[in-house]
């Protein structure tokens, strides 16, 4: 049971964290982890998890998760399904990171439940169960988490466990890249492009190729480079469409190169110039 004293110790502790005075979150959430507080343990493997207010030290990290997880605290058992996941501070077990990511998700906690559903869409440490993958995106899901959306999206998408249904996969691409999460917006743009689940519509389809362009993404620079170069969606704009191309060829994208010398031929010598600046320049946003 939390003690008055270690309550105490934990909100204090928070308020440090937040305030990213991390020396005195260190103090505080020690002091109230010596006395078995499971809050104050999660968040000491936070600290040495970062490194903030301490050395960084993925071991002390693991042990102070792993205490925390024994009690049930539900943030600490998904951390630990994420250590065995990768490898981090103990040997990779796939096996183990299901075991810790299933008594998470049993609690409710959303990363959990998603990244379960990872697990067993690729059969690793368990046998490959797309039903329950979609099952534990759902659970995810509803709650809000966006990369639990887009999987569910690319299952809808793909007909991955279930019946393919382009409209449904353009609902949530549209849900996750309203949210912010901008891989969507490729997939929803490609969405547009071909008009599945959606009306064609190209000039949407280049608003979402953008923003992903923008993003450093490759195949929305392409297909963005596309659209420029023949006028559709966009104003035809050859200077644009090789600047959009020469990015995508830079992420080793084998049909930019014939549209680009397309959108070259019809370009000067200091358009080019430009557009290559331009490129050299980029940076994703």
């Amino acid at each position: 049971m939390l003690t008055p004293v270690a309550h105490a110790d934990v909100q204090s502790g928070m308020k440090a964290f937040k305030a990213k005075d991390y020396k005195s979150a260190y103090t505080e959430f020690d002091s109230a982890a010596k006395t078995n507080d499971r809050d104050a343990q999660y968040w000491m493997g936070r600290l040495y998890d970062a490194g903030l207010g301490v050395e960084e030290d993925a071991d002390k990290a693991y042990s102070w998760f792993e205490k925390a997880a024994q009690q049930q605290h539900a943030e600490a058992q998904r951390v630990l399904g994420a250590y065995y996941e990768e490898g981090k501070s103990v040997r990779r077990s796939y096996e183990k990171a299901v075991e810790w990511y299933a008594e998470s998700a049993s609690q409710g906690n959303a990363k959990a439940q998603r990244n379960l559903g990872g697990l067993y869409q690729d059969g690793l440490g368990v046998k490959p169960n797309l039903s329950l993958a979609k099952d534990l995106y759902t659970q995810s899901a509803d709650q809000g988490n966006l990369k639990a959306k887009r999987n569910l999206a690319y299952m809808y998408y793909f007909g991955a466990g279930v019946r393919r249904d382009y409209a449904k996969a353009a609902a949530l691409f549209t849900e996750t890249s309203v949210a912010g999460l901008g891989k969507a917006d490729y997939d929803l743009g490609r969405l547009y492009y071909r008009g599945q689940g959606v009306s064609k519509n190209l000039t949407t389809a280049a608003k979402y190729f953008t923003k992903s362009a923008k993003s450093g993404h490759g195949d929305a620079q392409l297909l963005l480079g596309r659209l420029h170069l023949l006028g559709s969606g966009v104003p035809k704009n050859a200077s644009e469409a090789y600047y959009w191309l020469t990015l995508a060829a830079s992420q080793d994208a084998p049909a930019a190169q014939k549209l680009i010398r397309k959108a070259k031929s019809s370009l000067s010598a200091s358009q080019i110039d430009d557009a290559e600046k331009r490129a050299m320049a980029f940076r994703p946003k």
